[in-house]
């Protein structure tokens, strides 16, 4: 999966071979058949690899203790961060997105709709805590998930590094967290 992982990164999906991945991995390639049938299952495979590390990293980041805005911004980072981090970084980025679309849509969907799950969770709990008050704007949880959602893929196609990722995905978390505090609208009133 390493090698697979670098060479799709590296070279492109359509660029890489079963013959490179073996090379890569220093086996031969009678071996990756045994495991695989085709480079189509491999890339699937790879997909399943990155949803479980992102699921695993979603679920440290529940569990998280702090303020909402850390927690929202810890459970972003796990799903996006970590896309952004393995994906975005390649030359290869649109065509690994493409690949990823035609051939593992169905686990990126079933993914994605735990993770809407799990932010939407989150945010209830933190409006029962007090800490946000959603109808103020009239939004309720699933509302804001949705929100933070298509912000942090807006900006995964427009950030020119990790670093600027990363920070915009705070402030996008912190402008949203501010403009929905419970505490904000005591100080207005």
């Amino acid at each position: 999966m390493d090698a697979a992982m670098k060479l799709f990164s590296q070279y492109g999906y359509r660029r890489t071979s079963i013959d490179d991945i073996a090379r890569e991995a220093e086996i031969a390639k009678g071996t990756v058949y045994l495991s695989f049938k085709s480079k189509e299952e491999i890339f699937r495979a790879l997909c399943e690899t990155l949803i479980e590390r992102s699921e695993s990293a979603v679920k440290l980041a529940r569990e998280k203790r702090g303020p909402i805005e850390e927690r929202l911004v810890a459970i972003l980072e796990a799903r996006f961060g970590l896309l952004f981090d393995t994906v975005y970084r390649s030359a290869h980025a649109a065509e690994l997105m493409d690949s990823k679309n035609r051939l593992s849509a169905d686990l990126f969907a079933q993914s994605g709709r735990r993770y809407m799950k799990v932010l939407r969770e989150v945010i209830e709990e933190s409006t029962r805590a007090g800490e946000l008050e959603l109808s103020r704007m009239e939004l309720d949880a699933s509302d804001l998930a949705e929100l933070l959602v298509a912000a942090a893929h807006g900006i995964e196609r427009n950030a020119t590094s990790r670093t600027q990722y990363h920070r915009r995905l705070r402030e996008i978390v912190r402008v949203m967290v501010a403009g929905l505090s419970a505490g904000r609208v005591a100080a207005q009133a």
